[in-house]
């Protein structure tokens, strides 16, 4: 009867180096992984711990191109616009895009759901060269645009720079437009205000807080009809975010355009003046943003002037985790028709489980993802004016 063959002490000890040694590579390996697009979120960020909250100007398509990164979507991808529902063929470069993204195996990010939000909608009340009043905002376009009138009813898609000007990626006409906007609600010599817009039947306690308000608008004031904070509570599933926004150095934590304050720790953000940026981040404990990188993506047009905001603005409140909400306040009950949060549907929340035809396919896909962010395009078509690098545009490609 032979004897089983004998392991020597040698050849084990060789054997178990070998396999710590490939261990090791693959960790190594999996560390360089240099990220996407530029935002700062590295591959497996996201794996098992919910998606990506994705905020910005779509920047062109294939399927839609959102701070750098690509984002794909199925065919029958339920939209949102203002609240309504959309096809997605109503979808257009320089729109400000909301999305919650997850990780697939194979890396690329798939949504459920996109909603745009505009930041101003009503009827035009002056144009002069570049700028235009919509609602008392003040809106800064990319060059003259002379087929814009007064009294055409718009909708103004862009950032708020710190000092409340918007600088616009997308004006676009509609036929019928509910009277909205979205802003800073500050408290001003005569009474509450966004922009030079007045406010009449909003909440005092709202001073501080980005606010979505719907109603009608006559000399120069607000009648609310609807009202909502607006604190990216809507992106349930995301446990990051990634927001485009104009920002600027406020102590400890960084002050964005749109009225959100962001947990710095003075390790991101301009040191002086203000930057337009991709701030990417975690919410922490407390319900607060924490930032973990920002990517400066250039100024372009409607840059700010030198020595940055209004330092007279309110400091604004903080972005809240999207799955511990937040109230809905005046105007009716929470999901009443226009008083819901962009992009999402009755009874849907986005980044909420897949209930339809899922799969990487979207509109016109254009294959691979591009390169970090640069100002929203333009090209022709879609019936939009463009903002940023864009001339007449805002149409797909």
């Amino acid at each position: 009867m032979s004897r089983p063959p004998l392991i020597s002490r040698r050849l084990l000890l060789t054997g178990i180096w070998l396999a710590g040694t490939a261990i090791a590579h693959a960790q190594v390996k999996r560390g360089t992984d240099q990220g996407i697009g530029g935002t700062g979120i590295t591959r497996g960020d996201d794996h098992g711990i919910g998606g990506t909250g994705i905020v910005g100007v779509i920047q062109r398509f294939g399927s839609i191109y959102v701070n750098g990164e690509r984002v794909t979507y199925a065919s029958d991808v339920p939209v949102r616009i203002d609240g309504q529902a959309a096809s997605p063929k109503a979808l257009r470069i320089g729109q400000l895009a909301r999305v919650v993204a997850v990780r697939q195996a194979d890396g690329t990010l798939l949504t459920r759901n996109i909603a745009i939000a505009s930041e101003v909608a009503g009827p035009i009340e002056s144009v002069k060269g570049n700028e235009l009043t919509v609602l008392g905002q003040k809106i800064v376009l990319s060059d003259k645009v002379s087929r814009l009138r007064p009294g055409t009813q718009v909708a103004v898609y862009g950032l708020r720079r710190t000092d409340g000007v918007v600088v616009a990626s997308l004006v676009e006409p509609r036929r019928v437009a509910t009277e909205r906007v979205t802003g800073l609600v500050e408290r001003g010599p005569d009474g509450l205000r966004i922009g030079g817009l007045k406010l009449k039947g909003v909440d005092p306690l709202l001073v501080g807080q980005r606010v979505q308000i719907e109603g009608r608008a006559s000399q120069g004031a607000m009648q609310a009809a609807r009202t909502r904070i607006d604190d990216f509570s809507d992106l349930v599933g995301a446990s990051r975010l990634s927001v485009e926004a104009y920002v600027q150095r406020a102590g400890a934590n960084l002050q964005l355009g749109s009225g959100f304050v962001a947990h710095d720790g003075s390790r991101f953000g301009p040191a002086a003046g203000e930057a337009r940026m991709v701030v990417n981040g975690t919410f922490d404990p407390s319900r607060g943003f924490q930032v973990d990188s920002a990517q400066a993506i250039g100024q372009g047009p409607g840059a700010p002037p030198p020595g940055g905001s209004n330092p007279n603005r309110s400091p604004g409140g903080s972005i809240l985790h999207p799955n511990r909400g937040t109230p809905n306040l005046g105007g009716g009950p929470s999901g009443a028709p226009g008083a819901s949060a962009p992009g999402s549907s009755p009874g849907a929340n986005p980044g909420a489980a897949p209930t339809g035809p899922g799969g990487p396919s979207g509109p016109g896909d254009m294959g691979a993802p591009g390169g970090p962010m640069g100002p929203p395009g333009g090209g022709m078509g879609g019936g939009g004016f463009g903002g940023p690098g864009g001339g007449m545009g805002g149409g797909r490609r």
